[in-house]
């Protein structure tokens, strides 16, 4: 009978078009339903089957799968690929990408397999753009006895500038290194020479004599320009980030201003008007002060528990109509762990957020969609606490120079052209998966949005909107020493159907 039943649930599968192979057949549970998007069964996809997970992207699975086919991926577990977070409760914000990996020993296999899984994903990118003619490894291209036209894609091993002022870039694949000249009399190459940081993957086209390549030019694996999406409908996303619950310096007088508006108690008619369309809130990171974040901390907090913290956080977001979506992701000042990707705020200490029924919490990063119509795809939304930044506002100085901590922008467009939320290893701390990449950028964000440096941003790079979230906290000892400028208590929000900004200012 049993047998009988599988049969029948076979053919019926086969009939809505769902490929099933033998080794489901072997271990199919008659009760497993595939969600739409499920191409193809077989035993990896009756695991999560049966688990009953709601939030796994079915298709990003089989393009994996496809890639290690062809040989440009490892094949990682379903679980790593899956998005996993906890139940989804709002209907109208689809999980991309969250991860909720399990405590692990880290020893280097891990760090050569993250690094190996990375490099393939970027190459992927470059390899079909058309600059890179005449694609060679580094083991072919030394390989040839006569001076000859080429490219080839590396990671930057080093980069150093020689005494009469022009770049020498050291880059390796999997066969060997090569070193590069960029030539100080070309002016364009010059510059983006000057970006390059360390263990960054780019493709390099130049003519090859003597050992040394030439470069023409550089290739950034970059995000392409698509068509700018536009909501059939007027709503409003709001981004956020740096709350800081708990701190001495946190904003009470100003956030309460931001729920008496949010509410529709306070306002002029416009801003009333963007609260009555507010659909989507999504806070990038530092939700509360923490404990022990830094040298002192305890005498600069108000609340010195951090489940009250959560608790005073809690209280305060539940005062948000619950027609409204709000997605949180942590920071480095949250209760998680620090290296990257951290896991999304589900613990002892977040019991009262994790209770509330329109707070949906995913890891740092995470991708999540938003505004999905009939007719309408809706739009990828990244969200990045941004404890890389410190790095790239140190050591690139079209970063530096240019206002540093002042323009978020800045950042943002520096990491989208290089796909990556922390292009070099010492940027940020990471929690090393040999399989996949958690901070690599894909698929392209619609919204980009960021915190960490307390600071109000919105502006455009091709078809991504960048958003910096500004803070909830005024200037701390920390910052004044550092020279920082925080702009508190600032909301951008964003017109679905028009992609229109406005910044409300609720510390007026």
């Amino acid at each position: 009978m049993e047998s009988t039943a599988k049969k029948e649930h076979v053919a019926a599968l086969l009939k809505k078009g769902v490929l099933v192979s033998p080794d489901f057949v072997e271990q199919a549970d008659a009760s497993i339903k595939p969600g739409e998007d499920l191409l193809i069964l077989d035993s990896e996809a009756n695991k999560l089957l049966s688990k009953k997970e709601k939030n796994v992207n079915w298709r990003e699975i089989e393009k994996i799968r496809v890639m290690y086919e062809k040989g440009k991926a490892s094949l990682p577990s379903i679980e790593d690929i899956a998005p996993v977070s906890d139940e989804n409760k709002l209907k109208d914000t689809q999980i991309i990408a969250s991860y909720k990996t399990a405590p692990q020993k880290i020893d280097i296999s891990h760090f050569v397999g993250y690094f190996n899984t990375r490099y393939r994903l970027i190459e992927g990118l470059l390899r079909g753009r058309p600059e890179l003619q005449n694609l060679l490894s580094v083991i072919r291209l030394k390989n040839r006895a006569v001076p000859s036209n080429a490219s080839i894609i590396g990671i930057v091993n080093e980069k150093r500038e020689t005494k009469n002022k022009n770049f020498i870039v050291t880059l390796e694949d999997s066969t060997g290194q090569q070193k590069v000249v960029i030539n100080k009399n070309r002016a364009d190459l010059y510059n983006e020479a000057r970006e390059l940081v360390t263990d960054e993957v780019v493709g390099v086209s130049g003519s090859y004599r003597q050992g040394v390549m030439f470069a023409n030019s550089i290739v950034f694996p970059d995000i392409p320009l698509l068509e700018l999406k536009k909501s059939p409908k007027e709503e409003y996303l709001a981004g956020m980030s740096d709350l800081h619950f708990g701190s001495k310096q946190f904003m009470p007088d100003e956030f309460n201003r931001f729920l008496s508006w949010v509410n529709l108690e306070a306002g002029n008619r416009k801003q009333k008007e963007i609260a009555e369309k507010l659909k989507y809130i999504l806070i990038a990171g530092d939700i509360v002060d923490g404990i022990g974040v830094y040298n002192n901390q305890y005498s600069e907090l108000s609340i010195h528990d951090l489940k009250e913290q959560y608790d005073a956080c809690a209280k305060a977001l539940s005062e948000i109509p619950e027609h409204i979506s709000i997605v949180i992701s942590p920071g480095n000042h949250d209760a998680v762990r620090m290296p990257e990707p951290q896991p999304p705020l589900d613990n002892k200490f977040t019991q009262k957020l994790v209770k509330l029924k329109n707070v949906l919490l995913v890891s740092n990063p995470a991708m999540v969609k938003i505004g999905a119509k009939e007719g309408f795809s809706g739009f990828n939304c990244l969200l990045y606490h941004g404890y890389s930044f410190d790095y790239y506002v140190a050591n690139v100085d079209a970063i530096r120079l240019k206002g540093g901590y002042e323009r978020a922008d800045l950042i943002m467009k520096f990491l989208l052209k290089r796909r990556h939320l922390a292009p070099s290893h010492t940027s940020t701390l990471i929690n090393p998966s040999p399989d996949h990449d958690a901070l690599f950028i894909e698929p392209v964000p619609d919204f980009f949005i960021t915190g960490h440096i307390h600071r109000t941003s919105v502006s455009n790079y091709k078809s991504t909107t960048l958003i910096n979230g500004s803070c909830w906290q005024s200037m701390t000892s920390f910052q004044e020493r550092l020279g920082h400028n925080p702009q508190p208590a600032r909301l951008p929000l964003i017109n679905l159907k028009t992609r229109d900004a406005n910044i409300i200012n609720f510390g007026k």
